[in-house]
């Protein structure tokens, strides 16, 4: 029988920190237009990329500028004078916005170095039709790779996903899906330098109703199942559900959302908020 590693018994019951099951209202259009995720990384030059990057979320509103880098530092930019492109950040140093990335990102200048956003990281999460495709859906974060791939067409379908870089175990992670997975996504949403690995999945049946697979990587050794307990179990955020629900990352948190119906409504029509 093979050992199991300490990281692995100490993060079977690991029950999403930091992460947040929200039901709420959301104006969605201004989540999507404020906030994204995206790949950061410091440079010395403005000429030189960085050598590594990290998943961060930039956040812009009202010109003031937020960005959370996983696992790592936060920077809030405010801006200063009449010209655009010129910050202070959280402790008064000036931070300036120069060219260089194009539609690729946004470069500022730093005290002592050059910080780089660089928009869509596709290598961070995978959608449905990457993910039942073999070999199509390859979600990276530094040297860790996971080749992820969910059957289809069934009520009942089978996710897999092979780890590449972990140090201790790499065997492939087999889980069943109720419905089918509609994407993929990797984020450090605890902050401890490490990603999770998210696949959302929407179940057969006019219902439609989401269920999460997720794994915890622990310290780059080995991968853990994350538990994330059935909506129905809190009464107070599962009261109008009537399935119809999907999962996302947004702004470091796990977002579910979904309509909320009325005693009277039918299962096409909901008639609450969101």
């Amino acid at each position: 029988m093979n050992s199991v590693p300490p990281d692995i018994t100490n993060t079977r019951q690991h029950i999403l920190r930091g992460i947040t099951t929200t039901l709420a209202l959301f104006v969605l259009s201004g989540v999507h237009a404020d906030s994204m995720r995206s790949e950061c990384g410091n440079s010395p030059s403005a000429q030189t990329r960085p050598e590594t990057t990290s998943s961060c979320v930039f956040s812009q509103r009202q010109g003031y500028i937020s960005i959370n880098i996983d696992g790592g530092p936060q920077y809030v930019f405010a801006p200063t004078g009449e010209s655009p492109g010129n910050y202070r950040d959280q402790t008064g140093n000036q931070i300036y916005r120069i060219k260089g990335l194009g539609d690729e990102g946004q470069l500022f200048k730093l005290p002592k170095s050059y910080l780089y956003i660089f928009w869509n990281p596709s290598h961070l999460q995978c959608n449905d039709k990457a993910l039942i495709a073999p070999g199509q859906c390859q979600l990276r974060y530094g040297k860790l790779t996971f080749d992820v791939h969910a059957s289809t067409d069934n009520s009942l379908n089978q996710l897999k996903i092979q780890p590449r870089g972990l140090t201790a175990v790499n065997r492939e992670l087999l889980s069943e899906l109720d419905g089918n997975a509609y994407r993929a996504e990797l984020a450090d949403l605890d902050g401890n330098g490490w990603p999770e690995i998210y696949i959302y999945v929407s179940s057969a049946g006019s219902g439609s109703y989401g269920s999460l697979v997720a794994y915890a990587i622990n310290n780059g050794k080995s991968a853990s199942p994350i538990y994330l307990p059935p909506l129905q179990d809190s009464p107070e955020t599962s009261e109008g559900y009537m399935g119809h629900d999907e999962f996302s990352v947004v702004e470091n948190r796990l977002v579910r959302r979904f309509p909320i119906y009325k005693n009277s409504d039918t299962n096409a029509n909901p008639g609450g908020e969101t």
